[in-house]
């Protein structure tokens, strides 16, 4: 088992579907992650959302960032 004693850094925020396509990618390296949804947690708080194309925010620890950098970089240059 991992112990992850690092901060949490934003990796990528965007819409909900894109967000999701990164996580897979992370689930299949065994990255541990952490979504926030500004969408609903604006509705729970009586608020509405400003810009639907950025209501996710995927959160990484610290020490496995640079190796996830190296995974959609990869990623993005095989899709092309």
């Amino acid at each position: 088992m991992k112990i992850y004693k690092s901060k949490l850094k934003e990796l990528f925020t965007g819409s909900f579907i894109e967000v999701q396509k990164f996580c897979t990618i992370l689930e299949d390296f065994d990255i541990k992650y952490i979504v926030q949804d500004y969408k609903e947690s604006a509705i729970l708080a009586g608020f509405g959302v400003t810009n639907l194309y950025y209501t996710h925010r995927l959160l990484i620890y610290e020490n496995d960032y640079d190796f996830a950098l190296k995974i959609f970089k990869n990623q993005k240059s095989s899709l092309v």
